[in-house]
Parts: structure tokens; C-alpha cells; sequence
């Protein structure tokens, strides 16, 4: 396509890449997709920023927090990554957070999400045609990808959820590429083009954990159907693995060096189990051991972050799948990409995952993001609804019908949900709570009175205490920060807070439950402890829970 082409030509050029076949590596449309995702991904951003949504979650500032303290703390170095979430999410915020503007702003989460869009919706799109479905049917996918208001979402921040997605399709594009690919793949090009992507997801959370046993499983099948030898096999399923093995070899070898337990992300105290337990003591978890109630959470979750809609085409979807493609290899990979369901229901189902929504009990938001991990699968099951629909030769009237029907349907639900934004979203409803109740106990205000008047000296304040999780907001470089991520820094700043620091920023909120997840906040406690500190400093700021204490002798 010449760019000297008119544009009429170029937009019939366009029109037909995005139904022609792909030919080995190239898939004709993939830059269009792209180009799609990036104006959505970049319109959503400048929506969240504006309106400070892209700081609502903690765990958001939380990984952009971590992201920078590698190289801007009173202890840099990798071990900041701690053990609490995988490192490749963190480690890619690292280069955007560099730039101060770009950290304080959350721009520097946004541009990652960015990335992650179009990688997503790019890779969704060359499975689709990988596994032949028609130009319809790949445009619902990537709309219904592109215009998710819970995913645009979760892309304008720093949650881990948009790097994983993003590897787990390129994953499975891969894979894709390979096993429908008319020449014969190396075991090299197996390791770049799928074993390095789930390297990354491998590294980002563990539903790529669970990708790498699907996906192994997946090229054992494969490879044995075409050649029926078992070294092939082995060859070509540990070309696949291998890369993944290194990632989990790498972080179990890391918590062995940093904490002496290879475990520590599994048993420690920061790790699931652990702060999953208060909830699971107070009988909050009562989907845990039923199977009813995990798919009864579960799949309200997904109608509150995917859509009614879209989850009653894609069991439409699921059905066509199964008439049309059977066992055969491209249903496979169909499936592959409902790892992440699969595996957050596992989760749900043992208890290391806490989900609530306005089903269950109790009745609030929480964690309903994790739910975004299946939209790819479901998008993919309503495009292959839509395919078949299409092309349908003995009811061609009543196939057609059904597709524009579905359609329309899709873009009632977009309209419908686009209409009463936060409220229609239970990701953005979670987010958006989570703002009211930070306007709410003074920690927005807090962290905006701080950054305003800083004025050197150093800040003891412990960001790992429950809503304390605010320092990109506050603007101010970590290496001011005495906090439990500077170790023997904080301890001392602790026992000796006027010797150490000019402010102190705490929590006064105080439950049982926060100490036995070990986010109670230890500045609070040591005050409580030894409060003759205090004479030494005065309180500049007291709003709903926060305190800001200057020390007396401005020195």
C-alpha cells in the first residue's frame, strides 16, 4: 500500500487486510489493530489521569512505588522487588519511572498499559486469524477487547494485570503461529516466539505459572499428531518450557538469596496465604471448598468486568466451537486461552484469592479485576459465534440475522455500560470507592499537604501500613523515606524518630485484623509505645485518619 495512494484506495487496502489469510509470520490488519488499540489505550489514559483515577488502587502506587525504589532509596538495588508480587511487572515500570513527572502523574504506569493494549489486542487478532475466523468476526474481537471500560481501565495503572494479558495472548499467538504454520518451526523459533512471551508471563503473576502447563501440555499433543515420534515431542514441549523453567528457577533462587526460604513468595509472611488468612478467619471466604459458590463469584465477576452479554455469546461461542472444531487443533488453541479462568477459579475454589462483588458475601468490591484475565477467551468465543454464524450455507438468512443481531447487542451493552461509568464497572465501582474512602480518612489530602512542604529533613513513614501506600502521590524521592523497605534504616529511625527524621506520617486506624496481615502501621505503634516522641514534634496535619508530625526544632 503506497503512501502516495489515495485515501479511498488505502482504506479499501486497509478493509481487505483485515480479512486476508495469514501468510507464515506476517498476518495482513495487525498494524491497523494496533494503531486501534493505541488510540483507545492513549483516550483512556487521559480519561483516568484526569480524572485521578489511575491512583485509586494501592496496589497501583504500590508497583510503581517498588518500580523506582530499585534505584531511589537509602537501600537501592533489586532486592526492593521484595517477594509480595513477581518482578517483571515492576522491572518494566523501571525506565518510565525515571522520570519524576512521569511516576508522580502515573503517566509512567499509563505508557506501560499502552504497550500492553496493543500487544493484547494485536496478538488476540493474529490468533483470530490464525485459526481462520473471517474479517467480521476479528473486528468484534478487537472491539470487544479495545472498548472494555475495565480494561481500558486497568491499563491507565500500575496492577500487574495488563503486562500478564499482554504475555499471556503473545503466548498463545505463538503457539498459534507454530502449530498452524504449513513449515515445519524450529525448536528455536518455538523458544522466541512462545517460550520467551511465557517466560514473561511466568514472571508477571502466576496464572502464567499455569499457562506454561497448558501450553506444554498443548505442544505435546501437537507435536505428536504430526510426527508421532517421541523425541520430537520432548524436543519441541522443552523448547516451550524451557525459558518459562529459567523464570521460575530465577525467582525460587532470588527469595532463597534475599530471604533464605526458596519459598518465601508461597509461605512468608507478605505471601498469599498469609494475607489471605484474617479473611479466611473471619468467615469471609465462603466460597472456599464449594464449587457452586466459586463459579457463582467468579462468573458475577465476569458480568461485572466483561458483560452479561458478552458471557452468554461466548457460551454460544463455546458451543460452536465444539460442533465446528471438535478436537481439532485450532479448538486447542482456542482453549489455551482459557487458562486464566481455569486458574482463577482454582484459586477461588483453595482460598488463595479473595473476590467480592455485589453476590457475594459479603457484599462489596473487591478484587474483581482478576476477572479481566478471562476476557480474551470469552472475546475469542464470541468471534467464533460470529464466524459461524457468517458462514452458515443452510440458513445463510438466519446465520446472518444472528450475527447482526449479536452486534447490536454488543454495542446496547457498550452504550449501557459507557452510560454510568463508575457504576457499571465493577473494577472502575471498586476504584472509584477506593478514591472516596482515600478523600474520606484524609490520606489524599494528607499526601498532598506533605508534598507541598517538604522540606528536606527525611520522612519516617511506614507505606507498607493498609492506605499508607500513597508516595508517588506525594511526589517526594524515596530516598527521603525512612520505611520498611530500608530495612535497618527504618528500624533505627524507629527507635530513635527525632535523631533521624523532620516528618513523620502515619495512620491512626487500628483493627486486629491489619496486625495479623501485618499491615498495621509500625510508625503508629512505635508513637503509642513511646509517646513522649511527640513532644519533640508538632502536628501540622489531622484529617480523618492521617497525621503529619514536624519535629519542633526545624532543624
Amino acid at each position: 500500500m503506497s503512501i502516495a495512494e489515495p485515501a479511498p484506495g488505502r482504506l479499501r487496502a486497509a478493509w481487505a487486510a483485515l480479512g486476508a489469510p495469514a501468510t507464515g509470520r506476517r498476518v495482513p490488519g495487525t498494524l491497523i489493530v494496533a494503531a486501534i488499540a493505541l488510540i483507545a489505550g492513549t483516550i483512556a489514559a487521559f480519561w483516568s489521569i484526569g480524572t485521578e483515577m489511575q491512583f485509586a488502587y494501592a496496589d497501583a502506587q504500590s508497583h510503581l512505588t517498588i518500580a523506582r525504589r530499585i534505584f531511589d532509596s537509602m537501600a537501592p538495588g533489586f532486592t526492593q522487588l521484595g517477594t509480595v508480587w513477581l518482578p517483571l511487572p515492576n522491572l518494566l515500570l523501571m525506565p518510565f519511572v525515571a522520570v519524576d513527572w512521569l511516576w508522580a502523574t502515573g503517566w509512567a504506569a499509563a505508557l506501560l498499559g499502552i504497550v500492553c493494549l496493543v500487544a493484547t489486542a494485536s496478538a488476540s487478532y493474529r490468533i483470530a486469524a490464525r485459526i481462520g475466523l473471517g474479517r467480521t468476526a476479528r473486528l468484534v474481537l478487537v472491539g470487544l477487547i479495545v472498548t472494555n471500560p475495565s480494561l481500558l481501565y486497568v491499563h491507565t495503572t500500575a496492577l500487574t494485570e495488563p503486562v500478564l494479558i499482554a504475555f499471556l495472548t503473545a503466548a498463545v499467538a505463538g503457539l498459534a503461529s507454530w502449530a498452524l504454520s504449513p513449515r515445519e518451526l524450529s525448536a528455536g523459533e518455538m523458544m522466541v516466539f512462545s517460550g520467551a512471551p511465557a517466560a514473561g508471563a511466568v514472571l508477571s503473576r502466576y496464572e502464567g505459572w499455569a499457562l506454561v502447563a497448558s501450553g506444554t501440555l498443548f505442544v505435546i499433543i501437537v507435536a505428536w499428531r504430526r510426527k508421532r515420534s517421541l523425541k520430537h515431542v520432548v524436543k519441541l514441549a522443552s523448547a516451550f518450557a524451557l525459558w518459562p523453567a529459567l523464570g521460575v528457577l530465577w525467582w525460587v533462587s532470588y527469595n532463597f538469596a534475599v530471604y533464605q526460604n526458596p519459598l518465601e513468595f508461597l509461605n512468608g509472611p507478605y505471601s498469599a496465604a498469609a494475607l489471605q488468612a484474617p479473611v479466611s478467619e473471619s468467615g469471609f471466604l465462603a466460597y472456599k471448598g464449594s464449587v457452586g459458590l466459586t463459579l457463582w463469584a467468579y462468573h458475577w465477576a465476569i458480568i461485572g468486568t466483561v458483560g452479561a452479554v458478552t458471557l452468554a455469546v461466548a457460551a454460544l461461542g463455546l458451543v460452536a466451537l465444539c460442533a465446528r472444531f471438535r478436537l481439532e487443533t485450532r479448538a486447542l488453541i482456542v482453549w489455551l486461552l482459557a487458562t486464566g479462568w481455569a486458574f482463577s477459579l482454582l484459586s477461588l475454589y483453595l482460598g488463595q484469592t479473595h473476590m467480592n462483588n455485589m453476590h457475594t458475601m459479603p457484599t462489596n468490591w473487591w478484587n474483581n479485576r482478576y476477572a479481566l484475565v478471562s476476557l480474551t477467551w470469552l472475546a475469542m468465543l464470541c468471534a467464533v459465534w460470529i464466524d459461524t454464524c457468517l458462514r452458515s450455507r443452510r440458513v445463510r438468512v438466519l446465520g446472518i440475522t444472528a450475527a447482526v443481531a449479536t452486534i447490536v447487542a454488543f454495542a446496547g451493552q457498550l452504550a449501557w455500560s459507557f452510560a454510568d461509568l463508575p457504576g457499571r464497572s465493577a473494577v472502575l465501582a471498586e476504584g472509584e470507592g477506593y478514591l472516596q474512602i482515600k478523600r474520606g480518612n484524609g490520606t489524599d489530602a494528607g499526601a498532598r499537604y506533605l508534598g507541598d512542604h517538604y522540606d528536606g529533613g527525611g520522612i519516617l513513614m511506614d507505606e507498607s501500613a493498609a492506605g499508607n501506600a500513597v508516595l508517588p502521590q506525594i511526589g517526594v524521592p524515596l530516598r527521603e523515606y525512612f520505611n520498611r523497605s530500608t530495612g535497618e534504616f527504618f528500624d533505627e529511625a524507629l527507635r530513635d524518630p527525632a535523631g533521624h527524621a523532620r516528618w513523620i506520617f502515619y495512620t491512626v486506624a487500628d483493627a486486629p485484623s491489619l496486625s495479623s496481615a501485618a499491615v498495621a502501621d509500625q510508625v503508629y505503634a512505635t508513637l503509642l509505645e513511646n509517646p513522649a516522641v511527640l513532644a519533640q514534634y508538632e502536628l501540622v496535619f489531622s484529617e480523618g485518619d492521617i497525621r503529619i508530625l514536624r519535629r519542633l526544632d526545624g532543624s
